[in-house]
């Protein structure tokens, strides 16, 4: 196999690889809809509340970074580093949105 064909082989393989996190973030936003749609309305708000409250705490009064926040205020392990970026980076965070204001 001549160089240029392992490059090719390699990026297929890499689209490829592409394509399968693809479907599965898709299938993983399904659920996730699928989950807060079966929530009572009373366990939406109290969702609501529970993960503005932290966002709040950690990034605007503890000034944290988006992985303080995720690890250390939320308490979640590495795995949960892909889900909140997959869903815009935790909404951004509280950087842009209300810094200027605090």
């Amino acid at each position: 196999m001549t160089p240029e064909e392992k490059k090719q082989k390699a990026l297929d393989a890499l689209a490829k690889f592409g394509e399968v996190q693809r479907e599965l973030e898709a299938a993983y936003e399904v659920s996730c809809d699928e989950f807060w749609n079966n929530l009572s309305y009373d366990d939406q708000l109290k969702a609501f509340y529970s993960v503005c409250k932290r966002i709040y705490d950690g990034d605007i009064k503890q000034r944290g970074t988006y992985r303080y926040v995720l690890y250390d205020v939320f308490g979640f392990e590495p795995d949960a580093y892909g889900v909140g970026m997959q869903c815009g980076g935790a909404i951004v965070t509280g950087k842009q949105i209300g810094r200027a204001h605090v």
